[in-house]
């Protein structure tokens, strides 16, 4: 039985080698051509030889009769090496028996692995830059997200901090026209003479006191952005005053405010507190 055995693996390997010799014959044929073409090119080269010596060259490659294409290919290779340098490269001295069939074919493998490892790390590149691109585009949503929230922070901030201000002053603009009543008041014991009656003294410095609270008081409200509306004498406005009454004036043209029982304020165009007049009819 191992006899039999022995003698299937012997006929394998024969069928195998005869297989192996006719697929080489073809190449083998191909390798000695090429040897031969690579000899003629480079006796031209080396040693101009004569028209009659290619034709030997030729008839020792088979060639009864040479085709048209191949003549032509020929005078034009002759025709590029003639234009290269007299010395012959020293990549010449390399022969064709160096590469093999095996040779070429374990080079053409290792290109296909290296193509292969080139692909892979190309893809997973491309698959990091996904993630990559995926990850900003969800950052700059994020980003855009707080910075819409700080602004709308920010604006309600601001509208807190502006309307806690509104008011707090608000208590305290009563204290202004407490301080412009009191300094209108100054000149009326002056005015008033009599035998039994003196004049109080030092009344000039108590209204440059008043006046000096006014202006602070002014100075203080506009660092708010605050001013007071402007009423007495001016013409009545119903933007920005309310007529309590109408009185009869001399000297005085209709429509004008004649007194201020509250005086008005406002913070750019916005009316915090209206003017209370009283207005000549």
């Amino acid at each position: 039985m191992e006899r039999s055995m022995d003698a299937k693996s012997s006929d394998r390997e024969k069928r195998i080698e005869s297989w192996f010799k006719r697929a080489i014959n073809p190449l083998t044929k191909i390798k000695k051509n090429i040897i031969l073409s690579y000899k003629t090119v480079l006796r031209v080269v080396s040693t101009g030889s004569s028209d009659d010596e290619i034709a030997e060259d030729q008839a020792a490659l088979g060639a009864d009769e040479m085709q048209p294409w191949k003549t032509k290919a020929l005078e034009d290779f002759k025709a590029w090496l003639s234009e290269g340098p007299e010395q012959a490269p020293s990549a010449l001295s390399v022969t064709p028996d160096t590469c093999d069939l095996y040779t070429l074919l374990s080079e053409f493998t290792a290109l296909k692995q290296e193509i292969k490892m080139q692909n892979r790390e190309q893809h997973r590149t491309l698959k990091a830059l996904n993630q990559i691109t995926a990850m900003t585009d969800a950052y700059g949503e994020v980003m855009d997200h707080f910075n819409e929230k700080t602004k709308q922070i920010a604006d309600l901030e601001h509208n807190i901090r502006m309307e806690t201000e509104k008011r707090t002053v608000s208590y305290f603009l009563d204290i202004r026209d407490s301080l412009v009543r009191g300094k209108a008041a100054c000149p009326v014991p002056v005015s008033k003479k009599g035998f039994f009656q003196r004049t109080p003294k030092n009344m000039d410095n108590i209204r440059e006191g008043y006046d000096m609270a006014i202006r602070k008081f002014d100075a203080s409200l506009a660092l708010l952005d605050i001013q007071p509306i402007v009423s007495t004498g001016a013409v009545f406005d119903p933007m920005v005053m309310k007529a309590l009454e109408s009185r009869a004036a001399e000297g005085v043209e209709k429509g004008t405010v004649v007194e201020t029982v509250s005086g008005g304020f406002k913070r750019g165009d916005e009316i915090l507190r209206y003017a209370q007049v009283i207005v000549a009819d």
